[in-house]
């Protein structure tokens, strides 16, 4: 595909196109009484009648699939993963599949034969037939960056693509989008054909930081996959000398250089938490070559000094790399040159599989830029954590003697960021209590008034007259149906204090609606083979209010945290009576490093 050069005033645009000196050129055709362009319900004026000063005009290109890894964009994260925390806010519709499936960080699938109530299951958002304006859908990015570009992929969409689109964006720093929101355009309405990636590079380069987006489809239709790529603006901690994670992608850590990338992105290694499978990690293909070796280089979210870094081979249990090693410099481009000389901060040094590893770091008086990991022959790893002190006024300017312990302020914390809850990614924990799920029975009922959704969650109670329990001299359970008044979280990030289980109940928990803030935290742990939760498979999801939960049995989880506003929760459980066997408690484990662990909330605010 030939590459284009676009130019388009950064408004709203309508639907008339010049051409000019072989620039293809996009002007605004209509502005209503109201100050508001093109039937949108939010402008970039009060409403009143007032005359609208346009930005600079800006222009983007579009390129190819192929030259994706050479352009700004190989050195870029997606901003609305949801992997890192990107969220659906709001839609228009997405009645034949679910919007929350364009920010997954899987490639689509296809699954053909493969129906739903509604339709054919698209991996992907897909709205109903025949919308006589168009839809959107907005998107809270998951780390507030700027935006240097697009992909909007429309894979397996074959005939029921959306066949135009435009995207802008806006800034909130806190809260949400409203109707008073002032979006401005950042990509014009452009033609999407049916399966394929069309990936668009902003060439206006500016630092404006935006945290949400939002997507116009013209009128309908679906898109599979909606990236946003930026660099993340991170938020510092005011203590200087606080130990970070340098090379978080929440701190404006990005992989600029990967070596081989074939089964897993480079740029993974970099994500929050510690993931659910290989999928998540960086993996190469297996080499076949003596002494071979793959690498991926990282700009640090700033520079700074390094102290200790974390590899973690967590589900790399059979395809772990041999030996890894580290290396550092200091740079001024995102790429270092050739004639860049790299500094060695970690010695050769062997790993094992699926579990973390920490290693002290050499030439901690140093001040570096970036770090480059390198595998030995070739395999997977998934998470990488360089953990040093930014090279500011007033951090230290060396390290300590190796025989004192790396200190660490009180409010160090390991933060990770919640996930858009879906059912799919539930499955292992429990199950999603919602309007559409996928194992449900659907019948037609109330004299065809109604629609009956049966089985959407299991209820289990091992507890029973005969079971297993009483011959081992359990009191018999009985179902309870209460009421849990949860008060919102009084502090963002949100700290984990305790992990619970129901050995013998599932536990469902379905928010009542009326007050109540507009999501929930999920945060779930499968058990270990030490009886205790198993910090590999601990992951923490945003829920909705549209949306319940139903925890299986022996799934230890944190008590609910509900978010801005306290929230009634409807909850069913098996009791005896009997609190040990009702319910089992342990303390939140802390990391190596002694740090608790807790979520970040970009876009919430802490109740006062």
């Amino acid at each position: 595909m030939p590459n284009e050069i676009i130019m388009v005033d950064r408004r709203r645009n309508g639907d008339h196109f010049e051409r000019e000196n072989g620039v293809k050129k996009v002007k605004i055709d209509h502005i209503d009484t109201n100050g508001h362009t093109n039937g949108h319900t939010n402008g970039y004026t009060t409403g009143r009648h007032e005359s609208v000063v346009l930005p600079t005009p800006t222009t983007y290109q579009r390129i190819g699939q192929d030259d994706f890894r050479n352009s700004i964009l190989g050195t870029c994260v997606d901003l609305a993963n949801a992997a890192s925390g990107g969220q659906i806010v709001s839609f228009t519709d997405e009645f034949f599949a679910q919007a929350t499936n364009m920010i997954q960080p899987t490639p689509a699938m296809h699954c053909p034969g493969r129906f739903t109530e509604n339709g054919a299951w698209m991996d992907g958002w897909e709205t109903r037939r025949h919308n006589p304006t168009y839809d959107w859908c907005v998107v809270k990015l998951g780390f507030a960056g700027v935006i240097r570009g697009f992909d909007l992929d429309t894979s397996y969409f074959t005939g029921n693509q959306a066949p135009v689109a435009s995207v802008e964006a806006c800034r909130c720093d806190e809260g949400d989008p409203s109707n008073d929101t002032e979006w401005e355009d950042i990509l014009p309405k452009i033609e999407l054909a049916p399966n394929a990636h069309h990936v668009f590079v902003l060439a206006d380069i500016n630092e404006e930081i935006f945290t949400h987006v939002r997507l116009n489809i013209y009128p309908d239709g679906g898109i599979a996959r909606f990236r946003i790529y930026g660099q993340v603006r991170p938020i510092w901690p005011k203590d200087p000398t606080e130990v970070i994670d340098l090379a978080f992608v929440g701190n404006g850590g990005r992989a600029v250089e990967v070596s081989d990338q074939h089964y897993g992105q480079g740029s993974n290694l970099l994500l929050p938490g510690r993931g659910i499978n290989m999928g998540d990690g960086w993996e190469t293909k297996r080499s076949r070559v003596l002494n071979h070796k793959d690498w991926v280089t990282i700009r640090l979210g700033d520079k700074g000094r390094l102290r200790e870094a974390e590899i973690d081979t967590a589900h790399f249990k059979g395809n772990f790399p041999d030996y890894v090693s580290l290396e550092a410099c200091l740079c001024y481009e995102d790429l270092p040159s050739e004639n860049t000389e790299w500094v060695t901060i970690l010695d050769r040094s062997k790993v094992g599989p699926h579990k973390q590893h920490r290693f002290e770091l050499q030439s901690q008086d140093r001040l570096f830029s970036h770090v480059r990991i390198t595998i030995f022959p070739d395999g997977g790893v998934k998470r990488l954590r360089i953990l040093g002190t930014r090279g500011i006024p007033g951090a230290p300017t060396s390290a300590q003697p190796t025989s004192a312990p790396l200190t660490r302020t009180h409010s160090s914390l390991q933060v990770i960021s919640a996930v858009a809850l879906t059912a799919a990614d539930y499955a292992p924990y429990g199950q999603v209590i919602e309007s559409t799920p996928p194992t449900a029975t659907t019948t037609r009922a109330n004299q065809g008034t109604a629609q009956k959704l049966s089985n959407v969650a299991q209820v289990v109670n091992l507890r029973l007259p005969g079971s297993e329990a009483e011959s081992k001299g359990r009191q018999l359970a009985v179902p309870n149906m209460c009421i849990f008044r949860c008060e919102p979280a009084r502090e963002i990030p949100v700290k984990f204090r305790i992990l619970e289980r129901h050995l013998y109940s599932t536990q469902a928990f379905v928010p009542m609606g009326g007050e109540g803030g507009r999501a929930y935290l999920v945060a779930v742990a499968l058990n270990g083979s030490d009886d205790m939760p198993d910090m590999t498979t601990f992951r923490v999801f945003l829920a909705s209010q549209c949306q319940g939960i139903s925890y299986n049995p022996g799934v230890w989880h944190h008590p609910m945290i509900a978010l801005e506003e306290t929230t009634n929760f409807l909850c069913l459980v098996h009791e005896s009576g009997v609190a040990e066997d009702d319910c089992h408690e342990v303390p939140f484990p802390r990391d190596a490093l002694g740090r608790e662990m807790a979520v970040t909330l970009p876009g919430f605010r802490a109740s006062a």
